[in-house]
């Protein structure tokens, strides 16, 4: 997949077909080849080509909660996978035990 299909701001909606709770929107959105997002606890940002660059923050949080289902430090291999139909992102989970779905905003 091109990254140019990629663009914009995708929210999480299921994991596996189970609606994803959470009081903070769990994200990314890709601006050219910069991603940034929310995974849930920590806010992230970086290059989608350096992913040692990757910055993170390093918030203490709670283990239970929902997370972001894509492999930060190797986010574009997992993304080049990703299937896209109109504002719906299909994405196969980092175990390959299912899949998350996003909305484009």
């Amino acid at each position: 997949m091109d990254v140019s299909n990629l663009q914009g701001r995708w929210v999480l909606e299921s994991i596996n077909g189970k609606a994803v709770e959470s009081e903070n929107e769990i994200y990314f959105e890709i601006d050219g080849a910069i991603i940034t997002g929310f995974d849930g606890c920590n806010n992230f940002g970086g290059k989608l080509d350096a992913p040692a660059n990757l910055r993170m923050t390093q918030r203490a949080c709670i283990s239970e909660g929902p997370r972001l289902p894509l492999e930060l430090p190797d986010a574009w291999s997992q993304l080049k996978a990703a299937e896209v139909s109109g504002k719906k992102l299909t994405l196969k989970l980092p175990d390959r035990k299912g899949e998350a779905s996003f909305r484009r905003e």
